[in-house]
Order: C-alpha cells, then sequence, then structure tokens
C-alpha cells in the first residue's frame, strides 16, 4: 500500500467517523485552547512503570518532528535529542480524530520532501503552539528536553515552557518500531509540571552504523502536560 494512498484512505476514514466539533470543543473567547481539565490519559493496562498523573492536566500536544541519533566507536546509534513542532489537538478530544491523529500525521510526514523540515498539517487544522528541542542540562552535563511556547502562542510570557528531567521510560505498546513512551518532570519553567510522551510513532535509530555517522528519524508522538500555570 502507498503512503499516498495510505493518507486518503485515514483523513477519509476520519471525515466519515469524526462527529463535527461541537460547541464544547470551540476555544473559549480570547483563548487558543479548549479546556482539558477533566480528560484522562490513557496508559498502557497493566504497566507499572509510569506513574499515574497526580496533577490535572493542562495541554494535550502533538509532536511532529525527527529524533537524532550519533554513531558511537561502537557502531550503534545514541540519542543525540530532538526536534519537533507542537500542535494543540485540546479541541480533538471529543471527536474519534483524536484517537489516530499522531498516524494521521505520521503518514503525511513520511510523504513529505526530503527537504522539508516539517510537514503541511494544513488538512488536519491543528493550530501551532510552539517547539520542542534539548538544551544543554543547567548541570553543565549532557542535554535536556524542553518544550516552548515562548516564540508561540505564549510569546512574551517568559515562563511559557518546561525544561524536563526523564523519570521513566516504557517499549511502546506497539512495539519497537516506535519510540518509548516517557514519564518526566519539571526541572524548570511554568508549561508543565509534569510531562508524558504517549502514542508514539517511528523515531528509532537503525541498529547498527558507521561510527561517526548521523541520522534524523522522523517521528510523531502525543505530549501531555500536567499542572502547567501558562494560559493561552
Amino acid at each position: 500500500m502507498s503512503p499516498s494512498f495510505l493518507i486518503s484512505l485515514i483523513l477519509a476514514a476520519s471525515a466519515i467517523a469524526a462527529p463535527q466539533i461541537s460547541p464544547a470543543n470551540v476555544p473559549a473567547p480570547g483563548k487558543r485552547t479548549c479546556d482539558v481539565s477533566k480528560m484522562t490519559m490513557a496508559l498502557p493496562a497493566g504497566q507499572t512503570v509510569l506513574s499515574v498523573p497526580t496533577l490535572p492536566p493542562s495541554s494535550v500536544l502533538l509532536g511532529v518532528g525527527v529524533q537524532n541519533y550519533t554513531c558511537s566507536t561502537a557502531g550503534t546509534f545514541s540519542a543525540t535529542g530532538a526536534v519537533a513542532e507542537l500542535y494543540d489537538i485540546s479541541c480533538l478530544c471529543k471527536t474519534s480524530m483524536f484517537n489516530n491523529i499522531q498516524d494521521m500525521a505520521y503518514a503525511i510526514w513520511q510523504t513529505a520532501p526530503a527537504s522539508a523540515k516539517v510537514p503541511n498539517l494544513s488538512s488536519l487544522k491543528v493550530p501551532v503552539m510552539g517547539q520542542h528541542f534539548f538544551v544543554t542540562s543547567p548541570s553543565g552535563t549532557g542535554i535536556s528536553p524542553v518544550w516552548d511556547f515562548r516564540a508561540g502562542a505564549a510569546k512574551g510570557n517568559s515562563d511559557a515552557f518546561v525544561l524536563a528531567a526523564k523519570v521513566a521510560n516504557l517499549p511502546a505498546p506497539t512495539g519497537p518500531k516506535d519510540v518509548d513512551w516517557l514519564e518526566l518532570k519539571s526541572v524548570q519553567g511554568a508549561l508543565a509540571a509534569q510531562v508524558y510522551r504517549t502514542d508514539t510513532r517511528g523515531g528509532p535509530a537503525p541498529t547498527s552504523c558507521t561510527p561517526g555517522a548521523t541520522i534524523s528519524v522522523k517521528y510523531t508522538s502525543k505530549y501531555w502536560f500536567f499542572g502547567g500555570t501558562v494560559k493561552v
């Protein structure tokens, strides 16, 4: 099955299955997102690695980007961070499109031109909120993930980011073709106190490589923020 046919099939199915967005799924006046405080994040049944969030959800996002790797002298890839665009999907929470938005975005991303830094997701009607990237850790050793709205939906708010540290990782329930699900805690910023990466598609590196080689692997996922105090 060709990727272009797969995209058409997914979009057609969503158009048929997904209900029209009701007034409850429209941002309140002056807001860019919908209320997600009563949403529940689904974790795989029976797993005990990722803890249940202790705070209410504050944002739910679609991440679309690449996982970056460098080949070590041992001939295996080591992770060197990620770069992604972050799209708000809070207003899709009461539609069937919410459950497979990461699949739809991944299919589009897979067929994007090699020169494209991000895919064209205009057909999904999801607004860009900010960016995900890595920076040098506050300790000065290693790198830390950041989710940042300061140049996007919360421009001018110096607290509209979260720099986090990993708490736990769980192999994706869909198998090794997809990167792990993650639980992280905030180190700096007010965008979230807890961050979870779920529903991953793509992203893992090949199992072997030539030392010194670098690679960027496309991926999509959902990102859940809990306990954030930044309003957008």
